[in-house]
């Protein structure tokens, strides 16, 4: 049964925690592996950075501007009248 719109994903938070303890644990072995990888085959390496690359960046969102409506009247100093 699919879980109520606005409930919070337990089995999601779950994951995402016991992840983090693996990766903290294995820090040193991940970075040698990747220190060994670089050495032996560099476009291997890119590779692996690059789809390591969606867990450290933020997810780029489209972003909406809108500038408040103003009058299109002339500002009072710019009056091409000679007084």
């Amino acid at each position: 049964m699919p879980r109520n719109k606005g409930a919070l994903n337990h089995t999601t938070r779950e994951t995402k925690e016991f992840l983090k303890l693996v990766v903290k644990n294995e820090h040193l072995r991940i970075e040698e592996a990747l220190l060994e990888l670089f050495e032996s085959n560099k476009s291997s390496y890119l590779h692996a950075i690059v789809k390591l690359l969606p867990f450290i960046t933020p997810r780029a969102t489209e972003v909406h501007v809108t500038a408040p409506q103003l009058p299109n009247k002339m500002p009072s100093w710019f009056s091409t009248e000679e007084e």
